[in-house]
């Protein structure tokens, strides 16, 4: 118990101690003392928020070089559990979803990622809630809270979308919620609803939305991505009312946010990286780092390679030729990021919400043709000029296949938007994609063994897998 305590202490340290409190994720915690008082003042605090922020783009060290660590989990991940990609020589148990299993390292590291962000968010938020208001100039003590709020939510969020019955707000296979820093009162806990998951994930939101900048540099947060992660968790809970206020929303960040479509999506990922107003939140790489590099181009052969359905999805889009090609001498490689920019990632972008929009649209039975003009322009941006497919689909639930798409080839291995709106389709089409998931326990991952040997309060383990 001790030891477990002290991981997730470590945890805290990670986002608390570092050597400057400046806007930028560049430096490495410099010591790893444990101390109860960590946040005295507003420097401090500005200190360990700074943190959050490095728990949330998995900083750490790669071969002896600090480095963020994003790829592999926000990106990769969700992108092979979709069927888009696979290992190029010999496949890994993300090819059959069914087949996975509490011990498969993958599903440890998420589970652990996200449970590390949400012990340093509620670090900064318990230690910030004590100091007085004095401490700090303006309206920045309830900013600080608010945008630690917002990352505990995202975690809370991806948890969810991995480890709970999202897709069911009468289940109780919800997430382990973490409202507190861990001790050793409060370590063992059980899972709570999906219903009340929702809940806390959502009051994290308005919270944001009320008290967070109102601007910021795109790789801190603000008011409109706040509004942003609302859209996201209400479209995949889709309870009465929810898409009408994802509409209302992503017309909010559309028509006043300061965020504007690129004009060539290319240019994002070869050469502008977040000096593209389109990013709304994205990770800035730590000097000299090659880790996402390397997730995609190592030792220049392909990390991974584009499956059958990706190709697929690509086929007769200008978009084909930058993002699947040639790696070294070896085809069918991965070319999104081949570029200057390669090292920096992107957590959400306005195209996003154009699309979130448009899903919206249809499945509260709304104007199609509304969905089809923010589809077309989306698609637009990405050099596409024959829209006859979207001009075609001609009900509802072909509209919505093709926002699915769109969606896939926009955002695949960008924080896992491909692999959540796959999941929203119905199970024929998510099985006509990757027939290796068989049935919708396997929407969803397994609870970690480990968890349950430290935490045998969690409770019952996710339908279709063994606690062993």
């Amino acid at each position: 118990m001790k030891k477990l305590i002290l991981i997730y202490s470590l945890f805290f340290l990670a986002a608390g101690a570092q050597l400057s409190c400046k806007k930028e994720l560049n430096a490495l915690p410099s010591q790893s003392k444990v101390v109860g008082n960590a946040i005295i003042d507003q420097k401090t605090a500005e200190v360990a928020l700074n943190g959050v922020y490095l728990r949330l783009a998995e900083g750490g060290d790669d071969r002896g070089t600090p480095s963020i660590l994003w790829a592999e989990n926000h990106e990769i991940v969700p992108t092979y559990l979709a069927g888009y990609i696979t290992y190029p020589n010999g496949g890994s148990s993300l090819d059959e979803n069914n087949r996975i299993t509490g011990t498969d390292y993958r599903v440890e590291s998420l589970w652990a990622t996200y449970y590390s962000l949400l012990n340093a968010a509620n670090g900064v938020i318990e230690q910030v809630s004590k100091l007085q208001d004095s401490q700090f100039s303006g309206a920045r003590k309830s900013e600080i809270i608010a945008e630690a709020r917002l990352l505990r939510a995202y975690g809370h969020h991806y948890l969810l979308r991995y480890f709970a019955q999202f897709y069911d707000l009468n289940s109780n296979y919800g997430v382990m919620l973490r409202k507190e820093f861990v001790t050793t009162n409060n370590i063992s806990q059980k899972r709570s609803s999906v219903k009340e998951s929702y809940d806390f994930i959502l009051a994290d939101l308005d919270d944001a939305i009320a008290n967070c900048p109102t601007v910021s540099v795109n790789y801190y947060t603000n008011k409109w991505v706040a509004k942003a992660l609302k859209a996201r968790v209400l479209t995949i809970r889709g309870a009465a009312g929810d898409y009408q206020e994802v509409i209302s929303l992503t017309k909010d960040i559309i028509q006043h946010s300061p965020y504007v479509l690129e004009g060539n999506l290319q240019d994002i990922f070869s050469t502008k990286g977040l000096d593209s107003k389109e990013v709304m939140l994205g990770l800035v790489p730590k000097v000299n780092q090659v880790s996402r590099s390397d997730a995609y181009f190592y030792r220049n052969s392909p990390s991974y390679t584009a499956t059958p359905s990706l190709k697929a999805l690509f086929e007769n889009d200008p978009r084909s030729s930058w993002m699947i090609g040639v790696v070294g001498t070896e085809p069918d490689g991965i070319l999104k990021y081949k570029g200057p920019k390669v090292e920096f990632s992107y957590a959400l972008r306005l195209s996003e919400i154009y699309l979130l929009e448009a899903e919206a649209i249809v499945r509260s039975g709304g104007n199609l043709g509304e969905a089809r003009t923010l589809l077309k322009t989306v698609q637009q941006h990405a050099g596409v000029t024959d829209f006859s497919e979207i001009d075609n689909a001609g009900t509802p639930d072909l509209l919505l296949i093709q926002i699915y798409k769109e969606t896939a080839r926009n955002l695949s291995f960008e924080d896992g938007q491909d692999w959540s709106a796959l999941l929203r389709m119905p199970l024929p089409f998510v099985l006509s994609v990757k027939a290796a998931i068989t049935d919708k326990n396997h929407f969803i991952l397994p609870i970690p063994k480990d968890e349950f040997d430290k935490n045998p309060t969690i409770g019952d383990q996710n339908p279709g897998y063994s606690k062993n």
